[in-house]
């Protein structure tokens, strides 16, 4: 009944069209991510070179129309991408032609559509070999492009779940054995005025039928293993699919390591590094280290700490990794030595506490940071007296201290993206 229906509609859509002719096809071929015209690639000069010709003999003749290039590609890379490249190589087919044949560049229509899911799907359905072929099926009948949760982040989708069915086997014997088929694949109609230059465009055909058999089709196709041409033409559906031109969301930067300095010790004379290790969205490690290192006996000043202190953090609700509300335990040790002139304090201490802090970004890899924290410190330390050089013991004491260890206002770097990879493979 659809094949009826679908018969009828093309005949009633050609009349309305004014009886548009077709020219004869061409089969052109592009490398993978490359959007410049390989001459010598599956006889790329010959066989477009013919085709310009027939081109140029109707544009003589006043009887050319109008040119429509249409590109589609293969699921494995992002949307955004894929349009990108589709784009580049149509315009790079338009250009060839329009400076081979002098035409009107408005005579040319360029149309990227996206991955061409209906042509994957028709190849699966006709294919005995497709690893689990009823769940690939299921899926690219019954998944949605995307599924988003209720705060409208993408959560799941149709690539996901063919990626992960049944350990990624079918993917990859998608990608090996049908992708190159996909992959890149632009479609040109050239259509013909049915009599005279006068008569008006009619209404594109290709896009009213939907049905390829109503025009010839200048198939355009790209692989990077490419040795012979590709027999047969694209499937109605993969030429004619409307796919919506939204763009897959790439892997977000996700930064393992930060980089902080505490700018508000600087104004104790206290050079700091701290680095925070992010294993997960909520949880973090981090080490700190403080060191001062001013002063001689023989100029009456000392002025010498070294801090190092460990931390572990939970971020509550973070806007993102790294970012927002985090509350963290620490403990650490220390040495210091402190003399201005009088009584001079040499000795060690321990401390333990909690913290409670803020992280924003304020650039790609930059973030600022606002803590407190407060807790128990224990010290013991010795009282001298400087002679000619020399610490004069005087006594031993020590202390116990509750209440704020910490305050810090820092600057953070962060570095080592672990989706900087994947990033890198979509743009392939």
């Amino acid at each position: 009944m659809r094949r009826i229906i679908a018969c009828t509609l093309a005949i009633f859509f050609v009349f309305i069209a004014f009886g548009h002719n077709s020219a004869d096809s061409v089969k052109v071929y592009f490398r993978v991510n490359r959007a410049n015209f390989d001459p010598l690639l599956g006889g790329n000069a010959a066989s477009l070179d013919s085709f310009v010709n027939k081109i140029r003999v109707a544009a003589d003749a006043r009887e050319l129309d109008y040119i429509t290039i249409r590109a589609y590609a293969s699921p494995e890379g992002p949307l955004r991408v894929n349009n990108r490249l589709s784009e580049e190589r149509s315009k790079t087919v338009a250009d060839y032609i329009i400076s081979r044949t002098g035409i009107d560049p408005d005579l040319i229509r360029i149309k990227p559509e996206g991955v061409a899911w209906d042509e994957l799907r028709r190849v699966v359905a006709g294919n005995p070999d497709v690893p689990c072929k009823s769940q690939v099926l299921e899926i690219l009948d019954n998944t949605p492009l995307w599924i988003f949760d209720s705060k409208g982040r993408v959560v799941d989708g149709r690539k996901k779940r063919l990626m992960s069915l049944a350990g990624g086997v079918p993917y990859r014997w998608l990608f090996a054995h049908v992708f190159p088929q996909l992959r890149n694949a632009l479609a040109v109609s050239v259509c013909l005025k049915p009599d005279s230059c006068d008569r008006q465009p009619a209404a594109d055909v290709a896009d009213t039928l939907r049905l390829s058999d109503q025009v010839d089709i200048v198939s355009v196709v790209t692989s990077d293993t490419l040795r012979h041409s590709v027999d047969g033409e694209l499937s109605d559906t993969a030429l004619f699919n409307k796919q919506p031109a939204a763009a897959e969301p790439l892997p977000a930067p996700r930064h393992l390591l930060a980089l902080k300095t505490n700018m508000l010790y600087y104004a104790a004379l206290m050079p700091n590094l701290e680095l925070e290790y992010l294993f997960s969205d909520r949880w973090s490690v981090a080490v700190e280290g403080d060191v001062a290192w001013w002063g001689r006996y023989s100029h009456d000043k000392s002025y010498r700490i070294a801090i190092i202190t460990p931390e572990v953090r939970h971020r509550i609700k973070p806007r993102s990794p790294w970012h927002g509300m985090y509350v963290g335990l620490f403990a650490g040790g220390g040495w210091y030595d402190f003399w201005n002139g009088g009584t001079g304090y040499y000795g060690e201490g321990v401390m333990a506490g909690a913290s409670f802090g803020y992280m924003w970004p304020i650039g790609k890899r930059l973030s600022l940071e606002a803590a407190l924290g407060a807790g128990y410190m224990h010290t013991r330390f010795k009282e001298y007296e400087p002679y000619e050089g020399h610490r004069v013991y005087q006594r031993t004491k020590s202390l116990d201290y509750f209440g704020p260890l910490k305050l810090k206002l820092s600057i953070a770097w962060r570095f080592l993206d672990r989706n900087k990879s994947k990033r890198i493979k979509s743009e392939i």
